[in-house]
């Protein structure tokens, strides 16, 4: 398995589960509150862009999930978010420093604020442990169809799955979040980064005119009616020096979410010069293609 930049989250995941005992999916994060003592209630009237919220009165625990969001997979998400804020070391410290007494989060991977990305890693570890994933990941087809089994099976959202499918497989795969021509943000799976010379693609950057995606998002009713489009593709379409590997590009409207999932998946194979390992931070973004197009705020 490949290590993770936020391993320490990932293997304090770990440890809950096996403190509990659980070992069957999916994980359910509202009995480990539970279990806790933490009261977890659905909230109405959260503000826009925020999925919950971590309290604390006393020595008394409470979280609450935004009502905006119908997905049970992302409400499951949100609360294991809080718990991570609750189990990992310093957030607390952090989060109540000068009297505070409630914390409000963004999740799925929004913030770029690292203690609310690490609230996300063990979120995804904990939902989605890795031992369990691989090996749902090596009984279906790469891509897309992958990503769906593990969402079913762990009871998570696709878009949750999908990054968390990119960072642990084997496989050379990349996951795109857009909304209109703009990219919300990617995630490139280990195997994909080591090719020498890849570029990544920039958060907030256009997507690339010839691309499937590009034209699937200019259609709203392909986003808001939950269409799926599978075409194929090559790497130097989306990335510099990606080279002519055939790649397929599936995309999924996520509906009411408002946003496109492109998953890129190719084959695992890589020359001899593209053994070199990375050495980027996948948080950082890199410099976009002369490819791809600056979106307009018209």
């Amino acid at each position: 398995m490949l290590k993770s930049d936020f391993s320490r989250a990932e293997l304090r995941a770990g440890e809950i589960l096996k403190q509990r005992g659980i070992s069957v999916l999916p994980v359910d994060p509202f009995r480990i509150a539970e279990d806790e003592g933490i009261l977890c209630e659905e909230f109405k009237g959260a503000t826009p862009g925020i999925s919950g919220c971590l309290m604390k009165v006393g020595n008394a625990f409470g979280i609450f999930y935004s009502d905006r969001f119908l997905n049970e997979g992302f409400r499951r998400f949100t609360v294991a978010h809080e718990l991570g804020h609750y189990f990992l070391e310093g957030h607390f410290d952090y989060l109540f420093s000068g009297g505070n007494v409630q914390h409000e989060s963004a999740s799925g991977f929004i913030s770029d604020e690292h203690y609310e990305l690490e609230a996300d890693a063990f979120a995804a570890a904990l939902l989605m442990p890795t031992e369990w994933f691989d090996k749902i990941c090596a009984q279906v087809k790469p891509g897309l169809p992958a990503i769906e089994a593990l969402a079913v099976q762990c009871a998570t959202s696709l878009t949750a799955t999908a990054i968390r499918y990119a960072k642990v497989c084997a496989d050379a795969i990349a996951v795109i979040c857009s909304k209109d021509n703009r990219v919300e943000f990617a995630f490139m799976s280990e195997i994909l980064k080591a090719r020498r010379g890849m570029t990544w693609i920039k958060k907030n950057s256009g997507i690339p005119e010839s691309t499937a995606t590009s034209r699937f998002n200019k259609d709203p009713r392909n986003v808001t009616g939950s269409r799926r489009v599978t075409s194929s593709s090559t790497m130097d379409a989306w990335f510099d020096c990606g080279g002519t590997l055939e790649v397929v590009e599936e995309i999924v409207g996520l509906g009411s979410y408002g946003r496109t999932l492109t998953v890129l998946s190719g084959e695992s194979q890589t020359d001899s010069e593209d053994e070199e390992e990375s050495e980027e931070n996948e948080l950082e973004d890199m410099l976009p293609s002369d490819r791809w197009r600056q979106p307009r705020d018209d």
